[in-house]
């Protein structure tokens, strides 16, 4: 049955199966050129198959991260400056306030480095640098926006 179900997902992708094909050689460790060679094409194409193939997942995700903030009933701003300690109670702090219920599923040190591995770009040194939102699911998680 799983390997059904995995047979099904590979189909139902946004993938062509070309691009599936480069991928899977290129995780493998094989160059471009060499793929090139075996698919009877160039390492341009190849080169321009892989990128459009990163950009379809890179758009995948996207989606998934967008689904993911239609469960955040409760969202609030994070100003320049708000050091990350500071950050991390916050977020507890909100979801006890918001009567939603919800325990927030990471203990202070993880809740920190999720935070960091979603604003990583807003985020220098602890310290917030360029603002942004937070969302805390229904199921406990935190989410950027």
């Amino acid at each position: 049955m799983q390997a059904q179900n995995l047979s099904m997902a590979v189909r139902d992708t946004n993938l062509t199966e070309r691009q599936m094909l480069v991928l899977r050689l290129r995780n493998d460790g094989r160059s471009q050129e060499e793929i090139a060679s075996r698919l009877g094409t160039t390492k341009q194409n190849i080169s321009a198959i892989e990128k459009m193939a990163r950009k379809n997942i890179e758009r995948a995700e996207n989606t998934i991260k967008f689904i993911k903030t239609l469960d955040a009933p409760a969202w609030f701003e994070v100003a320049v400056g708000t050091r990350l300690d500071d950050l991390v109670g916050m977020i507890y702090r909100r979801a006890d306030s918001e009567n939603m219920g919800v325990h927030v599923r990471y203990d202070g040190v993880a809740l920190a480095s999720r935070i960091r591995d979603l604003a990583e770009k807003q985020i220098r040194h602890r310290v917030v640098v360029i603002s942004f939102d937070i969302g805390i699911t229904g199921n406990g998680d935190v989410l950027v926006r």
